[in-house]
């Protein structure tokens, strides 16, 4: 069976069974976010971004009321499930060391947008006006940087045939441990060569788009002096 098959088998089936799956409490929580603006001001305002774990299934991301990127994008997919979007996950990947992103992707109409967990500004969601899964990937180029501010973005996959593991990604943290391993051996369309040049933000983007710092995260001087007066980084390196 294609990919492309799975997914639809998996739509049809994941809209009707994901109540028996999380219980009615959780389900009732993921009817309430029946929009992409509501998926994603709900995890703005009531999942804390962690980057320490990732490996919660999306019942321990409500009850925990915390998750990464990872995680954001699992508690968003079934949202949109719920609500009667068809939607995945795809990877962003990183080169030069910095990490990769997954976003919860969704198709309303023609053009694909998704919801975001980050803790950075800019890579959160995206609205539904890109024609491809490559447009939507490309358009995270100028916001995706390290701490060291460099653009890293290299690559991005094909939505995710989140249908074959028949929805454990819900309540089963191996699963979603699992799904995480088969992601990153995905294949992965290059937008960027390991060898071609680094970009670096200016010192007011950096600012605007950090919304966490890990601690004992090494920041390079030319940040640190250009950094307004009313920020606190011991303040951004605080889980909220």
């Amino acid at each position: 069976m294609s990919p492309t098959t799975v997914n639809e088998c998996y739509y049809a089936i994941m809209n009707k069974s994901i109540r028996s799956l999380v219980g009615e409490s959780a389900y009732t929580l993921l009817e309430s976010c029946n929009t992409p603006e509501k998926v994603q001001t709900y995890i703005d305002t009531h999942i804390t971004y962690d980057p320490y774990r990732e490996d919660r299934n999306v019942l321990q991301v409500i009850s925990d009321g915390r998750g990464e990127c990872y995680n954001g994008a699992l508690f968003g997919v079934a949202c949109l499930l719920v609500a009667g979007y068809k939607s995945s996950i795809i990877e962003l990947y990183a080169r030069g060391g910095d990490e990769e992103h997954i976003l919860a992707v969704y198709k309303k109409g023609k053009y694909y947008g998704c919801i975001a967990q980050s803790k950075f500004l800019g890579l959160k969601s995206r609205k539904p006006m890109y024609p491809s899964i490559r447009d939507l990937a490309v358009s995270y180029m100028e916001y995706y940087f390290g701490y060291d501010g460099r653009y890293s973005l290299q690559s991005y996959t094909s939505l995710f045939p989140l249908g074959k593991y028949q929805g454990q990604w819900l309540t089963d943290s191996d699963a979603v441990g699992r799904i995480g391993k088969d992601l990153r051996s995905a294949h992965h369309h290059m937008l960027t060569r390991e060898d071609d040049p680094y970009y670096y933000v200016s010192p007011d983007r950096y600012w605007r788009e950090i919304l966490y710092i890990p601690p004992n995260t090494i920041i390079p001087d030319r940040y640190l002096e250009a950094k307004p007066p009313y920020i606190n980084i011991d303040d951004l390196s605080r889980m909220k």
